[in-house]
């Protein structure tokens, strides 16, 4: 019938085992271990919630609200407001794969990285996910975006006006959100590069620091 019975040697009682139960997840078990050393999943990595897309501060408030902020508490950013966060500054608002900020001529060479205190992680748009980079982190705020551009997509002229248009939207998301926040482009890179498995042509330009006011 599928069972057969294995002897127990501390109890001297016979156990019922379903042998085909367990082959089933040797295979199950075999299967993800395949995914991992391919490279398609990993533990480290954060799916993030669903982004809100509706409702929120009026605009108009939002600008009059918008301000820079430097001191920070040491609370956390939860999941759903990082996600938000990102999904405001560059995340995918339409079928074709655009985004909520601009980039000149759609190039899309803008990618962001975060510090969290899991780690640092690189921000998928198209999948809403963090995939980790590193497990340290760096920087004086709960969280700390990295902005960086790939040149060979774009004239580095071009590149630092769009994380101009990421960087003000996310001054706007902060404002609704009654965050602190403040874009930096006088930073030390060199705390931020080792952390960020950095493409060829990829140049770290600006970081935005993002937390509870103090």
């Amino acid at each position: 019938m599928g069972e057969k019975l294995a002897f127990c040697r501390k109890s001297c009682y016979c156990l019922p085992v379903n042998r085909e139960d367990i082959r089933m997840k040797m295979k199950k078990m075999s299967f993800l271990a395949a995914i991992v050393a391919a490279g398609g999943l990993s533990a480290a990595d954060i799916e993030l919630p669903k982004p809100e897309t509706q409702g929120g501060m009026p605009l108009q408030e939002a600008l009059q609200s918008r301000r820079t902020g430097r001191s920070f508490s040491d609370r956390a950013l939860p999941r759903e407001v990082l996600s938000n966060l990102l999904w405001s500054a560059i995340g995918v608002n339409r079928d074709d794969g655009r985004r909520t900020a601009p980039t000149a001529l759609n190039r899309q060479e803008i990618t962001l990285y975060v510090c969290i205190p899991e780690g640092t992680f690189r921000y998928d748009a198209a999948a809403n996910k963090l995939v980790q980079t590193s497990e340290k982190r760096a920087g004086d705020a709960p969280l700390m975006v990295i902005f960086t551009a790939d040149t060979a997509r774009q004239p580095e002229r071009f590149c630092h006006v769009d994380c101009g248009f990421v960087g003000q939207n996310i001054y706007l998301f902060c404002a609704s959100q009654k965050l602190a926040t403040v874009f930096r482009a006088s930073f030390k890179a060199e705390d931020y590069r080792p952390l960020l498995n950095l493409g060829e042509n990829e140049q770290i330009l600006y970081v935005q620091a993002v937390g509870y006011p103090k």
